[in-house]
């Protein structure tokens, strides 16, 4: 999976995925960039990823703003030359029925699941074009599907699928792929389970356990490398087989 030397942009950088993502590109010889709205937790995800010899910057953005994110992606591309590969990793996920969905908390899912997929896509593209290469891989979920109780959820994730699909169409003739990478069921910081809970949720599964932040991120390079010029387009799921359960694998 080569992508060393390459420099890759981790907008949403701040959370399980975004940090395994980081510190796996990292890992794998890119130079890595980290945008989150979230400055402290930014700020300690640079100090954490450059501890560990990562070549590593983070910029402070506001991940729905427009002009914020051009203005992000030029300091950026000013500084480090261009930018390869983009991974977003935008995820907040409540648990509601659709009727106490708020317009506040469906406006909300828009603004920070999909929103700045788009503004950030779109904000690289250019340079992307110019030099005839890219990456641009989404993080989505396997509610995208859809499921009872995350209707502003799954839609939302359902809009990053269709925009992947979209963007790949767009752009195949200009050396940039675009492909999504779907997250199933994991352990998640901040959700506290029980070790019998954990257990029955790992028995649910083909491969017998729940997967990790790390599981995702190794998919996400091998889209971000080299090693996948003839893949776009396309919908990787990261479920320890769950999908094949139902139509999540179509």
């Amino acid at each position: 999976m080569n992508v060393k030397d390459r420099v890759a942009l981790v907008a949403g950088a701040v959370n399980d995925v975004g940090e395994a993502v980081g510190f796996r590109l990292s890992k794998s010889g890119a130079r890595v960039v980290l945008a989150d709205s979230n400055q402290e937790g930014l700020v300690s995800l640079e100090k954490k990823m450059s501890e560990a010899g990562g070549q590593v910057k983070g910029f402070a953005v506001d991940l729905t703003s427009s002009s914020h994110v051009e203005a992000a992606v030029r300091s950026i591309i000013e500084e480090f030359g261009t930018i390869d590969i983009l991974v977003n990793c935008m995820d907040l996920k409540r648990n509601k029925p659709v009727s106490e969905i708020s317009i506040d908390d469906w406006r909300s899912s828009i603004d920070t699941n999909l929103t700045p997929v788009f503004l950030f896509s779109k904000s690289v593209i250019p340079e992307m074009k110019k030099r005839k290469y890219g990456r641009i891989v989404n993080i989505n979920d396997s509610d995208y599907l859809g499921m009872p109780g995350k209707a502003d959820y799954s839609a939302v994730k359902s809009g990053v699928f269709g925009l992947t699909r979209s963007l790949a169409l767009e752009l195949a003739r200009d050396g940039i792929t675009v492909n999504s990478v779907v997250k199933g069921e994991s352990r998640e910081s901040g959700v506290t389970l029980t070790e019998e809970e954990l257990a029955q949720a790992a028995g649910r599964m083909p491969v017998k356990r729940l997967g990790t932040p790390d599981d995702v991120a190794y998919a996400a390079c091998f889209m971000a490398s080299d090693s996948s010029k003839y893949i776009t387009g396309q919908t990787l799921f990261v479920c320890g087989g769950k999908s094949l359960y139902s139509s999540m694998s179509v």
